[in-house]
């Protein structure tokens, strides 16, 4: 089981982003990704009331921290968990990830997704297709990266992309290229990440997560890859101050959000005890999941991130 780490950049700024990057770099964590929002998604402080259209509050926009944040990281893997297509013209977020690429020293994960804020775009003016178009943006984001990365030059005739002689340098810095991250759920979505993808993030919780690889396995053998090469990731809220009133607000947001029982819910998440957080992760272990992203809100704390990773991880590995 491997360990990383989500901030995303809102209700925040850059120094306490900086700090707990750092600490998860110091700690030995094996990667660590910003979201690529406009809007602040969540708002868990203190006094907040829950749910809101748009939590008010400051949002760092997602890749240019993300390039800040992985400049002063010497291990860590780096991406953002995810990014829509909707956002940026597929070739301009293949450059962004190969830059960042080379400025990490081949450090880079390609995080996409389909997108699904819809009163982000429509607030914005950015246009939200149906669901369907923007899984088709998906594949072909995802298939024009790869032959970007790979040819000199390519021609690729799309229903939404389409390449003339396009030249793309410089390459990735490693010769097997940038990892695909796909995140996000449904059935077609599964079956691009079993063809395209290097990793595939979902939030089901443990008990779900058999099933969902089963299908995934089926996927992958359907379009001639062994189910080994798809890496099994999930996305689970945490909390690693020892807070327990935090700790509270998060189970309280997991509810209301996923629903589910407080029992189920801390079935689910990382809080409490490091043997609480122990059993937790290996249950998504057992499960068939081998990286687990933890999402974490802030106000950020870098000594939790050490303390996790001196009493937790050896748990887990133990």
């Amino acid at each position: 089981m491997r360990f990383a780490i989500q901030t995303p950049p809102e209700h925040t700024d850059f120094p306490m982003l900086a700090d707990v990057w750092r600490a998860a770099d110091d700690a030995g964590l094996w990667g660590a990704f910003t979201f690529d929002h406009l809007v602040p998604l969540n708002d868990l402080r203190p006094g907040v009331p829950e749910p809101a259209r748009v939590p008010p509050g400051p949002q760092l926009e997602g890749w240019t921290t993300l390039a800040a944040l992985a400049a002063s990281t010497r291990r860590l893997r780096v991406g953002t968990l995810a990014t829509g297509v909707t956002y940026r013209h597929p070739v301009l977020l293949a450059k962004m990830a190969v830059t960042l690429d080379h400025v990490t020293g081949g450090r880079a994960i390609l995080g996409v997704g389909a997108a699904w804020h819809r009163t982000e775009h429509e607030m914005y003016g950015i246009p939200f297709p149906e669901v369907g178009e923007r899984m088709g943006r998906l594949e072909e984001t995802l298939e024009t990266f790869h032959l970007l990365c790979r040819q000199e030059v390519t021609d690729y005739e799309g229903r939404h992309v389409r390449l003339r002689e396009a030249v793309f340098e410089p390459k990735p810095v490693n010769p097997d290229g940038i990892p695909v991250l796909v995140g996000g759920s449904g059935p077609r979505l599964r079956r691009i990440a079993a063809r395209h993808a290097d990793l595939f993030n979902s939030f089901p919780p443990p008990w779900e997560w058999r099933a969902l690889n089963d299908g995934l396995d089926e996927a992958c053998r359907s379009v001639g890859r062994h189910p080994g090469d798809l890496v099994r990731s999930v996305l689970v809220f945490v909390e690693l101050s020892g807070d327990r009133e935090r700790e509270e607000r998060v189970v309280r947001h997991v509810q209301r959000t996923r629903g589910g029982t407080e029992e189920e819910v801390r079935s689910r998440i990382l809080v409490g005890t490091p043997e609480d957080m122990a059993r937790v992760a290996r249950s998504y272990e057992a499960a068939g999941v081998s990286l687990i992203v933890m999402n974490l809100r802030p106000p950020f704390t870098p000594e939790g991130i050490d303390r996790f990773a001196r009493e937790v991880v050896p748990a887990v590995a133990g």
